[in-house]
């Protein structure tokens, strides 16, 4: 693993457009994937890269699911009537 795979808290902030504090807080709250080494959070370029894809793949799931006016059991999110 390349040192360029493994990013800061404030490189995280750069390529999520987010403050530094809303990324430590994501961070501690386990809503970001990171890990601690020390006192200091680090993450690793391509679970983030997962997660962020993972995110924005749910985010137009749910999206679509509202368009279709679906709800609860229906949602397409949690493998409801069209995502099985």
């Amino acid at each position: 693993m390349a040192q360029e795979d493994i990013l800061t808290i404030g490189r995280v902030a750069e390529l999520l457009h987010l403050h530094v504090m809303t990324v430590y807080r994501l961070a501690r709250e386990g809503r970001l994937p990171g890990f601690k080494v020390g006192s200091r959070w680090r993450f690793r370029r391509d679970v983030l890269e997962s997660w962020m894809a993972d995110r924005a793949q749910a985010a137009l799931l749910e999206a679509e699911s509202r368009r279709l006016g679906l709800t609860g059991g229906e949602s397409l999110v949690k493998g409801g009537a069209h995502g099985r």
